[in-house]
């Protein structure tokens, strides 16, 4: 399912609550990815969605900037989602332009079903791609909407406003993740999550 307005409407919502750590993590998580040519997108991003699934389990839990960290405890993973996935989003350049956004959808969940699924880099890959295959468009209408929002905050004051898109983004990745998979050991349901809604197997 997809539920952009949803997602784009509980993100901020969840930000809010913690407005100055989600900023700070934004600067880190694009000063970061900026500085190394994109090579720590994926442990950086994974570091961030773990901060918010822990925060979507228990209400209770105060973001800490050093949670950040917990993306490199699965580093080999994230960064080959990283490198697989653009590798498969920039086959639809190739095809056209307008490709990318297809191909960039289908593996739209993979760096969530690393973090919070637990699985290996390609096992995520080919799950997402069974699982947005299944209404694309509407998957590429969200990855469309997510690079309109980082696209706008690159642009404000040279960039500055990225520190608080890279956050909703993140954010919406996550509930994407949560009413399309589930989250595992969650407290209490998510009010908007799907009551079908299964996490992938765990590997192993």
């Amino acid at each position: 399912m997809v539920k952009i307005g949803d997602w784009f409407s509980e993100a901020w919502q969840l930000i809010s609550q913690d407005i100055g750590t989600h900023l700070i993590l934004g600067l880190i998580v694009g000063l970061g990815t900026s500085a190394t040519g994109s090579l720590l997108y994926g442990p950086l991003v994974g570091g961030y969605l773990w901060i918010v699934f822990r925060k979507l389990k228990d209400p209770n839990y105060v973001p800490q900037v050093g949670d950040l960290a917990k993306g490199f405890e699965v580093f080999v993973a994230t960064f080959l989602v990283w490198l697989v996935g653009g590798i498969i989003a920039g086959l639809g350049v190739i095809a056209c332009v307008i490709g990318v956004f297809f191909t960039s959808a289908l593996v739209i969940l993979a760096l969530p079903l690393v973090v919070e699924g637990g699985l290996a880099f390609w096992p995520a890959i080919t799950t997402s791609i069974n699982k947005t295959k299944e209404n694309l468009f509407s998957w590429v209408l969200f990855v469309l909407v997510i690079a309109l929002v980082n696209g706008l905050g690159s642009s404000v004051t040279a960039g500055i406003g990225m520190i608080i898109t890279i956050p909703i983004t993140t954010v919406m990745l996550a509930l994407a993740y949560r009413d399309n998979f589930g989250l595992a050991g969650e407290a209490a349901a998510a009010p908007t999550a799907s009551p079908t809604a299964t996490p992938p197997s765990q590997p192993g």
